[in-house]
C-alpha cells in the first residue's frame, strides 16, 4: 500500500509540475501578444522580461534568447544587372553597413547584457553598432555568418537582380551551384552547433542576444524550438525582425 501510494504521488508530481512550468510560459507569451497588439500591426520594440514584470515564480530559473536579423543594408538593389553586376551585388553585400534603423527592435537596460553576439559580417556588425549605440560591446563570430551564397553560371544578359538571387538560392539548397563555397548540409550542421552555443550561453547569463540573418535565423528558431524552447514572440522575417524563445528550468 506504501509504494502505491508513493507511485500516486509520484504521478501526481510529474503531472503539476508542467502543468506549472507552461502556465509560466504562457504568461509570458501573452505578455508578448500583449504588447504586439497595442502596436496594432506597427513595428514592436521589444525588451526581455525583467523581474518586476512577475511573470514567472522564480526569475533566476528563466532563460531567454532572442533573434534579431540585421537591418537593411545600405546597398542599391533596383533594376536589371548583368551576371558580373549580380556577382559585384553579391560581394558589396556581405561587405556594406545598414541604413539608419527604422525602428528600434530591442531596447536593453543599463549594464543588462556583457556583450552582443553578431556575425562577422558587416550588415551585422552595422545593425548591433546603430540599433544599440555600442561600439565595442558587440562579439562578432564566424559560426554565425549567414549562409553562404554566390550566382549562378549563366549567360550575361541582363536579368533583374531578383531572378540571379533567388535562382542562385534555390540552385544552392538544391545541391548545385555550392563549388568553392560551404553546402546547405554543412551550412545546418553550423546552424546546429550554434543552436547549442546560444543555449548553453543563455544557461550560463540568463539573456542572450544574436544580431544575425534571415537564414541562419530560421534553422536557429527551428533548431531551438526542438530542443525545447518556448516562442514567446515572432516577428517575422523582414529586417530588424526579432524572434524570442524562453525556457523555464534547465530540463523542461
Amino acid at each position: 500500500m506504501i509504494r502505491t501510494f508513493r507511485w500516486k504521488l509520484l504521478t501526481w508530481i510529474c503531472l503539476i509540475v508542467p502543468i506549472g512550468v507552461h502556465a509560466q510560459l504562457e504568461k509570458v507569451e501573452a505578455f508578448y501578444q500583449n504588447m504586439a497588439e497595442e502596436k496594432d500591426g506597427q513595428p514592436v520594440t521589444l525588451s526581455f522580461v525583467q523581474p518586476q514584470d512577475s511573470l514567472v515564480e522564480d526569475y533566476s530559473q528563466l532563460y531567454q534568447i532572442v533573434l534579431l536579423r540585421h537591418g537593411e543594408p545600405a546597398l542599391d538593389k533596383t533594376g536589371k544587372r548583368k551576371r558580373s553586376g549580380a556577382v559585384q551585388y553579391v560581394h558589396d553585400y556581405d561587405m556594406v553597413g545598414i541604413y539608419p534603423p527604422a525602428f528600434i527592435p530591442l531596447t536593453l537596460q543599463d549594464d543588462e547584457l556583457t556583450f552582443i553576439y553578431t556575425s562577422s559580417l558587416n550588415r551585422s556588425i552595422s545593425t548591433a553598432q546603430k540599433v544599440f549605440n555600442l561600439e565595442e560591446l558587440h562579439r562578432p563570430k564566424s559560426l554565425f555568418r549567414e549562409f553562404e551564397r554566390k550566382v549562378f553560371a549563366f549567360p550575361n544578359i541582363k536579368l533583374p537582380l531578383k531572378w540571379w538571387l533567388i535562382g542562385s538560392r534555390v540552385m544552392w539548397l538544391m545541391g548545385f551551384n555550392n563549388r568553392g563555397i560551404e553546402g546547405f548540409g554543412a551550412a545546418k550542421r553550423r546552424a546546429k552547433i550554434a543552436t547549442r552555443f546560444l543555449e548553453q550561453d543563455a544557461y550560463w547569463n540568463g539573456k542572450t542576444l544574436l544580431v544575425s540573418h534571415g537564414l541562419l535565423n530560421h534553422y536557429l528558431f527551428k533548431y531551438l524550438e526542438k530542443r525545447g524552447w518556448t516562442v514567446v514572440y515572432d516577428g517575422g522575417k523582414g529586417y530588424l525582425s526579432q524572434k524570442m524563445l524562453v525556457k523555464y528550468g534547465k530540463d523542461n
